[in-house]
This record gives C-alpha cells, sequence and structure tokens, in this order.
C-alpha cells in the first residue's frame, strides 16, 4: 500500500510543480467570460497561482472567480488532489477516452452552473487587494479594517 501512495504523492507533486512554474505574468480583463476561462486552464494549470493572479490584478467578482477556479480545477481527475488518489484506486479513471465517453457531462454542469450563478447573482467586480501604499491588506472581509503592524 505504501508504495502506491508513494507514487501518487510523487506525481501530485510533480504537478503542483509544473503548474506553478506556469509562466503568466497578467490575465486578460476581468470579466464573467475571463474567469469562465479561467475555470478551464484550472482544469490542466494549479488553481492556486491563476486565483493569486486574478485577485492581485483586481477586477474579479470573488464569488464567481472562486466558483470558476474550484470547479474547474476538479474537472479532469489530475486537477485535484481528491482526483489524483481516486485515479490511483481506479487506474481506469486516467483515461482520456473514459472521461470523454462518461464525464463529459462534469464541463457541462460547470457551464450551466456558472450562467445560474451569473444569472442569479451577476458579477459585482472588486478592486486589487492592496492599500494605497501598495501594501497588502490584510483582512479582505468589506468593512472591516486591516490589522495594523
Amino acid at each position: 500500500m505504501l508504495p502506491e501512495t508513494f507514487k501518487g504523492t510523487i506525481f501530485l507533486l510533480s504537478l503542483v510543480t509544473c503548474a506553478s512554474m506556469m509562466p503568466v505574468e497578467k490575465l486578460p480583463p476581468a470579466s464573467a467570460l475571463v474567469a469562465l476561462g479561467l475555470g478551464f486552464v484550472s482544469a490542466v494549470f494549479d488553481n492556486i497561482p491563476l486565483t493569486a493572479l486574478a485577485l492581485k490584478q483586481g477586477g474579479y467578482d470573488w464569488g464567481v472567480l472562486a466558483y470558476a477556479v474550484g470547479f474547474g480545477g476538479s474537472m479532469i481527475w489530475f486537477g485535484s488532489s481528491a482526483g489524483v488518489a481516486l485515479s490511483n484506486m481506479y487506474p481506469e479513471a486516467k483515461s482520456v477516452g473514459n472521461w470523454l465517453r462518461h464525464g463529459w457531462h462534469v464541463a457541462l454542469a460547470y457551464v450551466v452552473g456558472f450562467a445560474v450563478l451569473n444569472f442569479t447573482l451577476g458579477w459585482e467586480p472588486h478592486e486589487a487587494h492592496k492599500n494605497l501604499d501598495g501594501k497588502r491588506i490584510e483582512s479582505l472581509a468589506p468593512g472591516v479594517a486591516p490589522a495594523a503592524h
């Protein structure tokens, strides 16, 4: 059991390391369509650097962005730790052909859910998370003052 677990751990660490070297320094101007696209991108690349870049750039709706990269990051088996763990237990899950035949509804559900989210809540962009001095703000909650240093 341990060798299989170790193999999965090494694989996951390799994916995260490769994804963290993503050569992207700036995203397109924020919009609902770009956020939808980030969900598909995060299915292949690690969603943590993508989310950090989007929040640093500003102009994204946090809730929509969280849905997009969270759901999108799990669309393909290697996009999440849980997916990697399950595919190690069930190797047939790693087949692209099986995913296209039996998993196409996941991408459809992502798009439908994204549309429902935007229809019900709309797009409410937020500024970048920095104060006037360019320093990072500790608290991101609206109406809460950042912690003093």
